[in-house]
């Protein structure tokens, strides 16, 4: 079972990094804690949204965050801290030095002015696996890819992994791109 946390209650400053994992798809994960309570992971529940569009091809799924100012404000927030935690960060977790306004600039953003860019998983047998809520049932099949057209609402449960870093093709060594690893847990459709 995933635990969710609403964007309403969400704390910024509860949010943790981890120590990065040297991979050949280098991560620095993250926490939540609250109180007492540690989440190893970092899962929301957003809002109800407008689907701006959403693209069969590349799954690139970017919602209206404009009725929904708090969970804007929050998820910027959020984006800026990771851009902040990279320029502090970079010359430990990565060898090779780059100048700020570098790292500023390798940032895929998730948040762009009031959307947010999520990406649905493309290949079928993992599409199966997204849970799917429609006309007041669960998909057996999955993510319903002629649902999600531009204009109808959705409630997306989506867990944000941590921050993932591009390497040099054939090579350990920083490319200065990095974005805002997630993963869509589950899609409701309005």
């Amino acid at each position: 079972m995933e635990w969710l946390i609403p964007t309403q209650t969400l704390q910024v400053d509860n949010i943790q990094f981890g120590t990065l994992i040297q991979t050949s798809k280098p991560l620095v994960p993250l926490a939540y804690k609250d109180n007492d309570i540690r989440f190893s992971s970092l899962s929301l529940l957003l809002p109800i949204l407008t689907i701006k569009s959403y693209d069969k091809m590349t799954g690139q799924l970017i919602l209206f965050l404009g009725n929904s100012q708090h969970t804007l404000t929050k998820l910027a927030l959020i984006q800026e801290m990771f851009i902040s935690a990279v320029e502090l960060h970079h010359n430990t977790w990565f060898p090779s030095r780059r100048a700020n306004v570098n790292i500023k600039s390798g940032f895929q953003q998730m948040i762009r002015g009031s959307e947010i860019h999520l990406y649905c998983p493309t290949q079928s047998e993992i599409m199966q696996s997204v849970p799917f809520f429609h006309n007041d049932m669960w998909s057996t099949t999955g993510i319903q890819k002629e649902l999600l057209v531009a204009g109808k609402q959705v409630r997306i449960a989506v867990r944000i992994q941590g921050i993932s870093f591009l390497l040099q093709q054939n090579s350990d060594i920083w490319s200065g791109k990095y974005r805002i690893q997630h993963k869509i847990l589950s899609i409701l459709l309005k």
